[in-house]
């Protein structure tokens, strides 16, 4: 190689000599500066769309805010005996004590609770109240409607 290049003339040598810069330059470009520079623009996309939902979240946050009243919602209990004990609470302030059928704890803080012939009405105010003010939630319900207008048979699990 060096005898090829000795053999060449002045003007090729530095023809090549210039060739194999811009070559190791290129090569420089697509294997450093290229993939810098294109995470560099996506990272920079996926801050602005970040903090774009951001503000939408903190502009959702104080809507939901002035829509429940400005109050918070209550912290979710911490124990299963707790939680228990309140959900039969709750269902004997709120009327529903004689028509709830079984309560049963169900994983870590979870409780299914069995209802036969409630009011609807007052069973979907407990509901609220429960979430509201103690802090559960309904992850599913089961609502089957009796014979009775206005009455229904419900299972529902709340954690």
């Amino acid at each position: 190689m060096k005898d090829w290049f000795s053999s060449l003339t002045q003007r090729e040598r530095t023809l090549v000599q210039l060739a194999g810069t811009v070559i190791i330059l290129f090569i420089f470009y697509l294997i450093i500066i290229e993939p810098i520079s294109s995470s560099y623009t996506k990272n920079k996309n996926n801050v602005a769309s970040a903090t774009e939902t951001l503000e939408w979240m903190q502009a959702a946050s104080v809507e939901i805010k002035q829509l429940r009243g400005g109050h918070e919602l209550a912290e979710r209990p911490k124990d299963k005996q707790f939680t228990l004990s309140l959900v039969d609470r709750s269902a004997r302030k709120s009327g529903l004590a004689e028509v709830m059928k079984r309560v049963q704890p169900e994983g870590d803080l979870g409780v299914r609770v069995w209802f036969e012939n409630a009011a609807f009405d007052q069973l979907i105010t407990w509901l609220a109240t429960i979430e509201s003010e103690h802090g559960l939630s309904v992850n599913e319900i089961n609502i089957e409607q009796t014979e009775m207008t206005g009455l229904v048979n419900v299972r529902v699990f709340l954690n």
